[in-house]
């Protein structure tokens, strides 16, 4: 139910008149001579008015009820230390536990960080080997390949000495019988 309070005294078939409000408040000539005559600043600003009040702490202490006796004051100073002292022991209790709190994080933040370092500096161990490994593989394959070079120059002198065969059998064949 959203209905306004106008809907609702409309509907109810109470018709009242509605007097509009004020745009403008208009003070008479003696209320505006007393804000000029009380201690403060009173500004205009079009048809706004501003009183800033001078003193103001000593207005508050004066409108704050005066203590019984020096003997109450005593109690309630006495009672105002005892709520600073418990607050303040709550307080460095907290900060205590924010500060365990804390250790515990950078402890395990700083164990995560030594556990990859190590990870790291295995991989990069591994990654060393296995390089030097391919690189000793590498020379091996080039040493057999060079020893297979060198074996087959052998084989270069047959096939020239196969070909030259070839030629004389082909010459053979030419000739006429």
């Amino acid at each position: 139910m959203t209905a306004s309070y106008t809907e609702i005294s409309e509907s109810a078939g109470h018709e009242e008149t509605v007097t509009p409000r004020p745009t403008v408040l208009a003070l008479p000539g003696s209320q505006a001579d007393f804000l000029n005559q009380l201690d403060g600043t009173v500004t205009r600003h079009g048809d706004m008015i501003s009183f800033v009040a001078g003193d103001l702490e000593a207005k508050i202490k004066l409108s704050s009820p005066p203590a019984t006796s020096r003997q109450e004051q005593f109690f309630e100073q006495v009672t105002l230390v005892e709520e600073l002292e418990a607050e303040a022991c709550v307080l460095a209790a907290s900060v205590d536990s924010l500060a365990e709190a804390l250790s515990e994080t950078l402890h395990g933040i700083s164990a995560l960080t030594v556990d990859c370092l190590e990870t790291y500096r295995d991989v990069v161990c591994k990654a060393c080997d296995s390089i030097d490994n391919n690189i000793k593989a590498m020379y091996q394959l080039m040493a057999k390949c060079e020893e297979m070079s060198k074996s087959m120059q052998h084989v270069h002198k047959l096939a020239a000495h196969i070909k030259n065969i070839k030629h004389l059998l082909d010459m053979f064949e030419a000739l006429p019988s």
